[in-house]
């Protein structure tokens, strides 16, 4: 009994050997989708932990600059309030300002 059926799908094959044709199509469009995914996937790993490494870096600069500046009669480094003020603001914009980019295009 269970051949009949397989001879049924075999007939149907046949008579639409186009369908069987769209049907490896598709099959190979979704192998490719499942790669181009699992490739999305290393690159957005990768350049989210880039990023991250890229902001730790930055931020520790600007923190060792404010640092220097409050110890500035032990070390000799001094920065005006308004040059330390714009520092602060253009660096905090700047950190938001690329994480929000970077975070979107990665994760949309």
């Amino acid at each position: 009994m269970p051949n009949s059926e397989l001879d049924e799908l075999l007939e149907e094959v046949e008579k639409h050997p186009l369908a069987a044709n769209d049907l490896d199509t598709n099959i190979a469009l979704s192998r490719q989708e499942v790669s181009d995914r699992i490739q999305d996937r290393e690159e957005r790993k990768k350049y989210a932990y880039r990023t991250f490494i890229f902001l730790s870096v930055f931020t520790s600069f600007v923190l060792l600059i404010i640092i220097g500046a409050g110890f500035s009669k032990a070390i000799n480094f001094e920065l005006n309030d308004s040059v330390l003020i714009a520092l602060i603001t253009s660096s905090l914009a700047s950190i938001v300002g690329i994480f929000i980019l970077v975070m979107r295009y990665l994760f949309r």
